[in-house]
């Protein structure tokens, strides 16, 4: 999973690794299996909030898409 802003950068790879970088605080890579339970357990709930952000984008342009073609 992978999530881009101007600001940030998040790759999370479940199992492998985890990257981040930040204009303010730099670059870190960790290794999946470095990185604490409870460091594991927020970047899961990442995951699935990014999912949720991903079906919301998909209805909402689809939607969107699907409404102007039927006018």
């Amino acid at each position: 999973m992978i999530i881009k802003t101007n600001e940030f950068e998040l790759e999370i790879f479940q199992g492998t690794d985890v990257y981040f970088g930040s204009r303010k605080t730099g670059q870190t890579f960790k290794k999946w299996d470095d990185i604490d339970d409870n460091t594991k357990v927020g970047l899961e709930k990442i995951t699935e909030h990014v999912k949720s952000l991903g079906k919301y984008s998909e209805d909402l342009l689809f939607t969107s898409v699907n409404a102007r073609s039927k006018e």
